[in-house]
């Protein structure tokens, strides 16, 4: 949880913390939630996650990655840059598609169970199909966030409590719809082409 202030080349000045530090030992195969994790506490920007407005590709195919891994990451200090790792992530698929996805990607958005620990045993676990490949965050574990008790994860943007983007596409009802966390940390789904805010997190060497 410890913080540490970093400016962003056009984006201003954003606190980053520590969220996991834990290794991945349980078979997990998205390496998201493994090792070194540095996530922003608050929210960069609000962007759309497909101008589209669907969740066909999945996180994969987004305009935000493209976004994220490519303007944002590059208005990091290069002294950060140089040390963020490339990271294996599985993210799940909507309705017309048939797979979880595989990216390797320098910074990323988190999944359901990284956020919440209970997710997987939960009545919302089939809204997700990439339960099981990853694990809850120190940060979170910590904090006692589960999809009943998530204050923990609220985030901000401009000072008042605002809704996050997951990387998760919605797997069950129409094809238009990623996971968020709201602005009281509960879990909820978002319209794609809706501009929630974004809050990355990365791997570090």
């Amino acid at each position: 949880g410890d913080e540490k202030e970093i400016e962003l080349a056009g984006f201003g000045k954003h606190n980053v913390r520590i969220s996991n530090v834990s290794k991945c030992t349980n078979g997990e195969t998205s390496e998201t939630a493994c090792g070194f994790v540095i996530e922003f506490v608050d929210i960069i920007i609000r962007y759309q996650f497909n101008s589209s407005g669907l969740n066909v590709g999945g996180w994969r195919d987004t305009k935000v990655r493209t976004y994220i891994n490519e303007t944002i990451y590059k208005s990091l200090p290069r002294d950060l840059q140089n040390i963020i790792l490339t990271t294996k992530v599985i993210s799940s698929y909507g309705k017309n598609d048939s797979a979880n996805f595989e990216t390797e990607d320098k910074l990323y958005l988190l999944s359901s169970e990284e956020v919440f620990g209970d997710f997987a045993t939960s009545s919302m676990a089939g809204h997700d199909t990439s339960v099981g490949t990853s694990k809850q965050l120190d940060y979170y574990k910590n904090q006692g966030v589960t999809t009943e008790s998530c204050s923990g994860a609220i985030k901000q943007y401009n000072g008042r409590n605002y809704s996050w983007w997951l990387s998760a596409a919605l797997s069950v009802g129409g094809a238009y719809k990623f996971l968020t966390v709201n602005n009281d940390g509960y879990w909820r789904n978002g319209m794609a082409d809706e501009p929630y805010g974004v809050s990355p997190a990365f791997r570090i060497a």
